[in-house]
């Protein structure tokens, strides 16, 4: 791959002083911010491009924004074309249609880079900011039938500093359309700042190591990226693969529109084609190409490139298809302010589901491994906004919502409150600091148990918290919960995880329990009315003495929950992870008064629940609990079998077919396991089918399915 002329230690130090430039970028960031959206939470991405929009370098903060940072960088550059750029210009945008933003809060700064007079990158900052004016405090806008009404729509081109001083019209404009002027404007020098970090240390660089050798030895660090996933690729199976995923309520209407994805593997090149995805809706859920992209990114660089360096060349080894108008492709005047939460979430999701499949028949045991459960992949959004005892006008985006669960992994439960798949870094707030910051005083914070993805490891849980006013009388308050109804698949038998949602729970004794100082428990609270919003809600009033409660959705499990080892089922419930009675109905395992394994008791249950599925006694005994291969596998006569008793399931892909198959509507299901998810009543029916081996009774699989949801693709031929 290299030139004999090239030195593998410039390489690498070259590449990990750009790694290192992007992180210090986030630092200045950060500690020049005075929002907790970044400081506490971590909402942002700094990168540096080349001159033409290439990725040098990204930062692990939130993976979707590599593709909103990379359109937004291009586009800029097309829409500037010959004018006049100097040192210390900085420019702005936020507009997902035409700067590639995954929704109008990410903002986005970028900044010229010059060298003795030479353009040679661009330094790029984006970050969530509160508020961005628009219908909604906050920026997502479930009421809004039209982009015009989320925010200030900023397209490229536009200068917020020209040689190193604000652009005073610009700046007076931009804040005479926000709620927090003083805020907004801080948070935007603190992406010039990051930016300004960012060219200073390039500079550096590039004085110590020569232009020629860093372009030459950034260029091969390309290549070599793109190799190295290429060659990942390789140890995939050839073959088309479809999967979908379903996007719930637009904010007008409770539907179902579909994400459908077709994979395409062909030696060293992979596409997804997002062309049959449902037609752009009318409501704010609609997925902007560049958070698309980002999406697709953060299924798969986690999945195949795990441990390469993320530049340009990661990008450029697959390629994605969509269709203009598609609701992951919108055109304006299509609403899109929470399109990368709820669809770009499903995006990954549906590209995890999609390499699961490639990996569990790969001839490569470590590309196996990296089959999972499908993580919660969701934001539980709740945004609160009103004025204090003192007269000042707050909003309080609550990062909590970042808090739901990973997918379970082949030898490791999946990480509880890990945030989405693109949030390599993600971090709660403090309730402290929430606390001190709004005017909200929390009575709990803890796992919601009704959240589990069941398996023989488990997903992720999620969180579910409470609070109620403390210094307001009153807030205004929008929720959204993307994972309410179609829950996160497991994988190989693994079970669904929960779902998301929020109450208020109306007229409580909260403030008599604070003034008596009892405990602010669940277990104290009297009031008159749990109130269950809708899945998109807005312009609900909350006010003093209500309780605000919201939980967060689980992972995936991973495996047939009656292969879990039944010392670490009881170690569960000793740690409060899961319920003794999940214990008994979903895992099989009986334990003494002590909190011990009952083992006679165990092997009761176990034959039991094995013998219930099929409606008959076992044949086969279960003589493996393999970790890795808990799905069904060929095997060396290219026959599949399960992977607990060896029993033949055919010899070609369908083995589905000769499983003993149930089928339930899955909230009925799940619900009688403890896993809450929220039922349907319009068109669109969820399902789980559960597939069982017919000899031992293990769980193979267990799928979601929806049935009956009206779609509209329209014929409209693809444009990217």
């Amino acid at each position: 791959m290299t030139a004999a002329t090239n030195d593998p230690v410039t390489l690498e130090v070259i590449r990990m002083r750009l790694d290192a430039i992007v992180e210090e970028m986030g630092i200045a960031m950060i500690r020049s911010s005075g929002s907790p959206v970044i400081t506490e939470a971590g909402d942002f991405n700094t990168a540096l491009f080349t001159p033409d929009g290439r990725i040098y370098s990204y930062s692990d903060y939130v993976q979707f924004h590599i593709g909103s940072g990379g359109v937004a960088v291009r586009n800029l550059i097309k829409t500037i074309a010959d004018e006049q750029v100097r040192p210390g210009d900085a420019f702005i945008c936020n507009d997902p249609h035409t700067s590639g933003s995954s929704h109008p809060p990410d903002t986005t700064v970028i900044s010229p880079v010059f060298h003795r007079g030479e353009l040679i990158a661009w330094a790029q900052s984006q970050a969530h900011l509160v508020d961005v004016g628009g219908m909604t405090p906050g920026g997502f806008a479930p009421a809004a039938l039209d982009c015009y009404s989320e925010a200030v729509r900023i397209p490229p081109g536009v200068r917020v500093f020209e040689q190193d001083k604000p652009v005073e019209s610009t700046k007076r404009l931009l804040l005479n359309n926000v709620r927090q002027p003083v805020l907004y404007w801080n948070d935007v020098r603190s992406l010039v700042a990051s930016n300004n970090t960012g060219i200073s240390r390039l500079l550096e660089a590039v004085e110590e190591f020569g232009l020629a050798d860093f372009r030459e030895y950034s260029e091969l660090s390309f290549r070599l990226a793109e190799h190295v996933v290429r060659e990942r690729v390789r140890l995939l199976p050839d073959g088309v693969w479809q999967a979908e995923e379903w996007t719930e309520h637009n904010g007008h209407e409770n539907g179902l529109y579909r994400v459908h994805c077709t994979l395409t593997k062909s030696g060293a090149d992979i596409s997804f084609d997002f062309t049959e995805s449902s037609d752009q809706t009318a409501g704010f859920v609609n997925c902007s190409y560049g958070a698309l992209l980002g999406s697709v990114a953060s299924a798969l660089v986690p999945i195949l490139a795990w441990d390469v360096p993320f530049n340009e060349g990661v990008v450029t080894a697959f390629g994605v298809r969509t269709r203009r108008g598609s609701i992951v492709d919108p055109v304006p005047p299509a609403p899109i302010s929470n399109g990368h939460l709820t669809t770009g979430a499903r995006v990954s999701r549906v590209v995890t589901k999609l390499l699961n499949e490639l990996c569990r028949t790969s001839a490569d045991e470590q590309i196996r491994k990296r089959t999972q459960g499908l993580w919660a992949d969701s934001w539980t959004g709740g945004i609160s906004a009103g004025v204090t005892d003192k007269g000042d006008y707050t909003v309080l985006f609550n990062m909590d919502g970042g808090g739901v669960g990973a997918g379970a992994q082949p030898d490791n439960d999946g990480l509880d409150c890990a945030g989405m798949m693109t949030q390599v870094n993600n971090m709660l707030p403090d309730v402290e600091m929430n606390e001190m910051l709004y005017p909200v005083l929390y009575l709990w914070k803890r796992l919601s148990l009704s959240s589990a993805g069941h398996g023989r490891t488990r997903g992720g849980l999620g969180t579910e918290f409470a609070w109620t006013l403390h210094g307001a009388r009153s807030v205004v308050q929008t929720v959204f919960a993307p994972t309410a109804q179609v829950p996160a698949e497991g994988f190989g038998g693994g079970l669904p995880g929960g779902g998301s949602g929020h109450e208020v729970w109306r007229n409580t004794n909260v403030g008599n329990l604070i003034e008596e100082g009892l405990a602010l428990s669940q277990g104290h609270l009297e009031t008159d009315e749990r109130q269950l919003l809708d899945i998109n809600h807005t312009g609900l009033t909350v006010t003093a003495g209500d309780v605000f409660v919201q939980w967060c959705a689980g992972g995936g499990g991973y495996g047939d929950p009656l292969l879990r080892a039944a010392d670490a089922v009881a170690t569960d419930v000793r740690d409060a992870y899961i319920t003794a009675e999940a214990a008994s109905s979903v895992y099989g395992v009986a334990l003494t008064d002590d909190g011990e394994v009952d083992r006679a008791g165990t092997e009761h249950l176990r034959t039991h629940a094995r013998t219930a599925r099929l409606g008959t006694a076992p044949t086969r005994e279960v003589t493996s609990n393999s970790a890795v291969f808990v799905s069904p596998t060929l095997d060396a006569d290219a026959a599949w079998r399960c992977p607990a008793c060896a029993a033949s399931l055919g010899t070609d892909t369908a083995w589905v077919g000769r499983c003993h198959t149930v089928s339930g509507v899955a909230s009925d299901t799940l619900g009688a396991l403890g896993v809450r998810i929220r039922g349907r009543d319009e068109d669109g029916r969820v399902y789980l089918d559960q597939y069982y081996c017919p000899e031992c009774g293990t769980q193979l699989d267990a799928r979601v399915r929806v049935e009956g949801a009206a779609t509209t693709v329209s014929t409209q031929e693809p444009a990217r």
